[in-house]
């Protein structure tokens, strides 16, 4: 926009005795259509370097450096720092173990397809209890974490499909539910930021679950984060899928959700506090200050996850 377009429309809006709504929702994912890449982890943490270098979903060299990051953990091979191949507008990079597409192909929203590939992760060995399980994430940090009080909303928005999902031929019969599977769900880390409380700085796993290899649409889950060694041991409030998907998310078709998460954080606090965590916690000191998305695979599966118009929108503030 143009200086002298600029002073114009302040001016009519001076005419007309209007201000700019700052309360209007504003987006607050950072760069939500991936222009900028991601940063690009190592399979396991804490190693020297846990940030491995940039894929690059552009050939402009002036886009910045990547708001999201790509968690790849306990993979048998990591995606190594490089530009994507273009075909197309379709950008990707590929190897044994995932591919990852960003499509700006069409003229619709930009999507993103996360694809793991368990057969060779697994290599025909089942994952046993205690056992790390493959992970293909986009995740953002809030420099400024969201503070829950200073929105009247906060809408989520998603399409989403599973293109394909089916187990490693040779796991046919060795499945065991309790075990092995793939998922996606939305998960957002939730922090007490109250000085002076005594749940300053714990901490909460929000989620709005997707997929689940095991049901038509996934359940609610409520328990710790355990199971591997670099788990947080921090409380998960997993909410029930049924109340944002009215038909099986395993079915090809894209699903949309459009919701506003106030209540749902109030009914995650509230779900917390019964099971014995942040007990002296309010609302008001919360804030979010993390998301991720995508793919942990327990089990032998190779399955693809397709997002677009990825969203997080304050308003009301």
């Amino acid at each position: 926009m143009s200086m002298m377009t600029t002073l114009a429309s302040l001016a009519i809006t001076a005419i007309l005795g209007q201000s700019p709504d700052a309360t209007a929702p504003r987006e607050l994912f950072a760069d939500p259509t991936f222009e900028r890449g991601f940063m690009l982890t190592a399979a396991s943490h804490p190693v020297p370097k846990l940030e491995i270098g940039e894929l690059r979903t552009t050939a402009d060299p002036d886009v910045g450096p990547p708001a999201w990051r790509m968690p790849q953990w306990a993979t048998r091979e990591l995606l190594e720092p490089q530009r994507c191949t273009d075909a197309g507008g379709r950008w990707t990079a590929e190897n044994r173990a995932k591919r990852v597409v960003v499509d700006r192909s069409g003229f619709g929203p930009v999507g993103l397809i996360l694809e793991v590939r368990g057969d060779f992760e697994y290599d025909g060995r089942m994952r046993a209890d205690g056992e790390a399980w493959p992970h293909l994430l986009i995740e953002q940090g809030f420099k400024a974490p969201i503070a829950l009080k200073d929105f009247k909303t906060l809408t989520f928005a998603m399409e989403a499909r599973i293109p394909s999902c089916k187990p490693a031929p040779w796991s046919e019969g060795k499945l065991d539910p309790g075990r092995h599977t793939a998922q996606v769900s939305a998960f957002w880390t939730v922090h007490n930021v109250a000085k002076g409380s005594p749940d300053y700085q714990d901490m909460i796993w929000f989620g709005i679950p997707f997929f689940d290899a095991r049901h038509a649409i996934p359940p609610a889950h409520h328990a710790l984060d355990v199971g591997k060694d670099d788990a947080t041991g921090k409380f998960i409030c997993l909410l029930d899928g049924k109340r944002f998907w009215k038909a099986p998310t395993g079915d090809g078709a894209w699903h949309r959700l459009d919701v506003d998460m106030t209540a749902l954080l109030r009914e995650a606090l509230a779900i917390s506090r019964r099971n014995g965590y942040l007990k002296h916690t309010r609302y008001e000191d919360l804030a979010i200050d993390s998301f991720n998305l995508g793919w942990e695979a327990p089990g032998p599966y190779d399955a693809a996850f397709e997002v677009r118009g990825l969203s997080m929108r304050g308003g009301g503030g």
